[in-house]
């Protein structure tokens, strides 16, 4: 985990939503993120049964204002989603951004505002589909570490105050989360970057990861999450077959690059010859072990595709 500083200000957050590399909009996703409201919160919304946070005048007030911000400022690849009959309720749907190991991955959070919001930050729980954890600061038992959130100590604004939103909260998780290279998110590892030695173990970090992303999209698609259905349903019909592609691509280049090595245990990526479809983030040569291992989820996650695409799409 680390302490994912606190986006302080519009001006901030547009600067951080341009340095990520947020996913390109689609016609249908427009050229910012998706806000909504809908009737009810679903049956699995972690907070569901918690009791109903609806505070005071102060607090509706300020709710008013979230749903304002998010409606206008989202950017491309979030999703947000508040209900008529939980309003202290939110669910977040986040695109993994490009040139990150999370690239066309779907990842879920759930979100209840205290009610003393927002002198409290709200609770966050994000939705996990797989073990052990594919990000130093996401865990399976549902906590996000982050500074803002209150569960990893910070420096003066990267902590929560009255002042802090929600709109911070989701473009945090995307660009300081889920990023390139997350094995540095660890704590005290941001000061080994630029060691050939922390690279090689950033690279094995990402070989982890990406194979944790595909069997989490296998299983989400078993499981998809209530309030965002059409929505995985839609996502998986657009970059289902271009996020197979781009791995076979990888797995087909590593494993000639091994080939030719005889075998022998890649150190450093630095003799791999880089092409057009080269991860722009520390993961090829893709270890022999991982080729395998992505080749055989690959092929599950092909198999879902085609179970969810007559059903759901």
């Amino acid at each position: 985990m680390m302490s994912a500083r606190m986006l302080r200000s519009n001006s901030t957050l547009s600067a951080v939503a341009a340095a990520v590399n947020v996913p390109p909009a689609s016609p249908a996703m427009g050229s910012k993120g998706v806000f909504s409201i809908i009737n009810a919160a679903p049956s699995d919304h972690k907070f569901k049964h918690h009791v109903y946070q609806c505070g005071n005048s102060a607090f509706n007030v300020r709710v008013k204002e979230e749903i304002k911000l998010l409606q206008s400022s989202l950017p491309p690849g979030i999703w947000v989603t508040t209900f008529e009959d939980r309003m202290d309720l939110f669910s977040v749907m986040i695109r993994g951004p490009e040139k990150t190991p999370y690239e066309d991955g779907l990842f879920f959070f759930e979100l209840q505002l205290p009610p003393n919001y927002p002198h409290r930050p709200p609770n966050c729980s994000y939705v996990s589909y797989c073990q052990p954890k594919l990000n130093p600061n996401l865990y399976t038992c549902g906590t996000v570490c982050i500074s803002l959130l209150g569960t990893w100590p910070g420096y003066g604004t990267e902590n929560w105050n009255s002042i802090s939103n929600l709109l911070q909260v989701v473009v945090s998780i995307q660009g300081l989360i889920l990023v390139a290279e997350p094995y540095f998110n660890e704590p005290g590892f941001e000061k080994l970057k630029g060691c050939p030695r922390s690279r090689e173990s950033s690279k094995q970090y990402n070989e982890t990861v990406i194979v944790k992303v595909v069997k989490t999209m296998i299983d989400l698609i078993g499981r998809p999450r209530q309030v965002f259905e059409k929505e995985i349903s839609a996502h998986f019909k657009e970059h289902g077959e271009r996020f197979c592609a781009r791995l076979e691509s990888w797995i087909r280049s590593s494993e000639t690059y091994n080939s030719r090595s005889f075998g022998q245990p890649s150190v450093s990526n630095a003799t791999f010859t880089q092409d057009s479809t080269s991860a722009e983030f520390p993961l090829l040569p893709i270890s022999k072990s991982t080729c395998t291992t992505l080749r055989q989820s690959l092929v599950t996650f092909r198999q879902a595709l085609t179970r969810v695409r007559p059903q759901q799409i």
